[in-house]
């Protein structure tokens, strides 16, 4: 008798799987080389747990050559495509294995577009066996009990409109990227003879286009001149800030003439108006909710909160965080969870407000998600120590989760009248009456407070001091990681879990500098040269079309092969058009590429000969990179300085306190730091080194 495979996405994954499905909760560890694999046994069957470790299957063009277009396209091993990808070959060697003693498949990986389309895959090309025979497990936490009744529930068949979407979403994002990519860099070695990658893609080029369109509202942006009335009055010894009428007067002769009629006035209370008002708990966290929170209060690029979110749902701490929905389901068993919350001490006094406060139902927002519901931790201890960051990410996800149980917070504004000679000031007042929700949400609620003196109508309040100060209008802001993902929220563009990695994506391409999405050269020359010549590749429209297309593929409303030919179709009429335009395009690109590669390379002038520009060069012998005067292939200086062989460098515009030299920025993978070019002989340097060794010293 053969067993049941069932094919998980993750090795944290299959291990809660199978303890989970175990009836004694012991699963036998097996191994084969590195890699583990699970057997347990549920009501006389044996059950084979396996992860894929993502997508083990990548797609590949069917013709040869680095050219373009290409639309054919095959289902290899992802090995075959990226060479880093060597661990893949065992994993799906073993999948291969375990299938041929299989008489029946689950498949238990993440129930979304990507995981269903894992699962499918694997079953096709690992296992070599018809999909359809498949069963599918559908879970939105790690939790023992969740599992259980996953597979108690399981769905007869997989979420096929579900890996429709899902293959067609990979389709397209491939053609759209190899082409359009391909076209570009073409462009470029046709017209330089260069071989310089210049990326784009369906989502990245209207991505791109959204930070052009802000920097052009900043560069257009002329500041003006305006004036607010400062005035300081004072009533039983105390100072009050008071407010003038007018935000903003738009003359200094005008404002100087407010401020000489008020010298030394005493303004009379005419009115006192307080108004309560109800504030409601926040909505239950979705993805892109929490990453603008977590950016809000710790910083964190939404990548990176969407991976520790992965963490801690793969720790059994929280439900699946790639989700859309603001919603918490009858069907979570919310009084569970809040009694295992209150089990872990940092909780249980909340918890203990919340039990005389609780409302009857949590608050829910508006969005919906067909396959999870909102955030929310499972109540389970961590069975390991969380990294600081991973406590914060946690911390938050449970503190939104108790508010939104809160009862409504009450709060009281207050507004003080003051006139004099046909001018009036306010004061404001705001205190809150009543905590409610706020008090469960803790350090992480904004409320302004403002305690005034009791006034009275008839008081009065001489001014001590008034003044006009001069402001200028603010350009609008540049984007920051959060704000830019919430404007491909709002435009349907990517997928709740690809936004995070696009909007990253244009910093490490070269388009963007910080992360203040300052545009670079390379993203004005791009976006300059794509509207002029193929704007389609910067439409928004035309990519939420096609984002429109494939949710309706998941809604059975149209057909995979219809999407896809359609696709292909506006995809040719772009590259036709490139086609004819590719000489300008390769010109204006190069030209932004020399710019670009200029304010890269130049670090400032040469301080021993005077006469050259310290440059960023590589040697021709050992292909390794150093800092060097431009004078110094022709003889003419020889100052040189060692450099940090990985990672990428970024000039900064500061030099160092201690020698004077200019400063970098290293970006090595996840590790940025920041040092002067003259870091091995830097006096700064030293006393690191010293204040390190003493450290090391005290240690031993």
């Amino acid at each position: 008798m053969g067993h049941t495979l069932v094919i998980s996405e993750k090795p944290a994954a299959a291990e809660r799987i199978a303890r989970a499905l175990d009836e004694g909760s012991e699963p036998r560890v097996m191994k084969r080389g590195r890699l583990t694999y699970y057997e347990c046994e549920r009501k006389g069957d044996k059950l084979v747990v396996v992860y894929a470790l993502g997508h083990l299957f990548e797609l590949k063009q069917t013709e040869k050559g680095w050219i373009y277009p290409r639309l054919e396209t095959e289902w290899v091993p992802k090995y075959e495509v990226d060479k880093k990808a060597s661990h893949v070959k065992p994993i799906i060697n073993l999948i291969k294995k375990l299938s041929r003693e299989a008489d029946s498949f689950i498949v238990a990986t993440d129930y979304d577009i990507e995981g269903s389309l894992i699962g499918f895959l694997t079953l096709k090309y690992a296992c070599n066996v018809d999909p359809h025979r498949a069963k599918r497990m559908r879970f939105s936490t790690l939790t023992r009990d969740d599992l259980v009744r996953a597979y108690e529930k399981m769905l007869p068949t997989l979420d096929f409109p579900l890996i429709e979407s899902g293959y067609v979403r990979h389709q397209v994002d491939w053609l759209y990227g190899i082409n359009l990519t391909r076209a570009l860099t073409l462009a470029i070695k046709h017209a330089s003879g260069w071989f310089k990658i210049v990326s784009t893609g369906r989502v990245q080029g209207p991505t791109l286009s959204f930070v052009a369109e802000r920097e052009r509202e900043i560069n257009l942006f002329v500041p003006t001149p305006y004036w607010i009335i400062d005035a300081v009055g004072e009533y039983n010894g105390n100072d009050l800030v008071l407010e003038y009428h007018r935000k903003r007067v738009d003359r200094l002769d005008e404002a100087q003439q407010i401020v000489n009629e008020l010298k030394g006035a005493r303004l009379n209370v005419s009115a006192v108006k307080a108004t309560r008002s109800t504030v409601s708990p926040p909505v239950p966290f979705n993805l892109s909710g929490l990453q603008s929170e977590a950016y809000r209060h710790f910083g964190f690029k939404p990548s990176r909160t969407l991976a520790l979110a992965q963490r801690l749902y793969l720790d059994a701490l929280i439900s699946y965080p790639r989700t859309s929905s603001q919603k918490i389901p009858p069907s979570i068993d919310t009084q569970s969870i809040l009694e295992e919350l209150k089990s872990q001490s940092q909780y249980e006094k909340l918890i203990r407000v919340l039990e005389e406060q609780r409302r009857a139902e949590p608050v829910q927002g508006e969005k919906t998600d067909p396959a999870h519901p909102a955030i929310h931790p499972t109540g389970k201890k961590p069975e390991r120590r969380l990294t600081p960051s991973e406590r914060k990410l946690y911390d938050l996800i449970v503190r939104r989760f108790l508010a939104v149980f809160g009862e409504d917070s009450i709060r009281e504004s207050v507004r003080v009248d003051l006139a004099h000679a046909g001018h009036t000031f306010h004061l404001r007042g705001r205190r809150v009456i009543k905590e409610g929700w706020m008090k469960l949400y803790g350090k992480y609620v904004r409320v302004e407070k403002q305690e005034l003196p009791t006034l009275r109508e008839g008081d009065v309040v001489p001014i001590k001091r008034i003044e006009a100060s001069e402001k200028m209008n603010r350009a609008p802001p540049r984007y920051n990681p959060a704000s830019l993902l919430k404007q491909l929220e709002r435009e349907n563009l990517g997928t709740k879990a690809t936004r995070a990695g696009i909007v990253d994506s244009l910093k490490s391409r070269g388009y963007t500098l910080s992360d203040r999405f300052e545009l670079s050269t390379l993203g004005y020359a791009t976006v300059e040269t794509l509207e002029r010549h193929v704007p389609q590749i910067l439409s928004p429209e035309f990519t939420r079309r096609l984002e429109m297309d494939m949710e309706a593929i998941r809604e059975g409303k149209r057909d995979r092969e219809e999407v896809l030919f359609e696709a292909k179709r506006d995809l040719l009429q772009i590259l036709d058009r490139f086609k004819e335009h590719e000489e300008e395009i390769g010109a204006e690109l190069v030209e932004g590429l020399k710019r670009y590669w200029k304010t890269q390379e130049e670090l400032g002038p040469c301080p021993k000969c005077g006469e050259g520009t310290l440059v960023i060069v590589r040697s021709p012998k050992t292909g390794k990179r150093f800092v060097g005067c431009s004078r110094y292939r022709e003889g003419g200086c020889d100052l040189t300085f060692p450099l940090p062989q990985k990672g990428r460098i970024v000039p900064l515009d500061k030099h160092c306190e201690y020698c004077g030299y200019q400063m970098i920025r290293v970006v090595s993978g996840r590790r940025t730091w920041e040092t002067c070019i003259n870091w091995a002989n830097c006096p700064g340097r030293q006393e690191d080194l010293k204040a390190l060794q003493k450290r090391r010293e005290k240690k031993e």
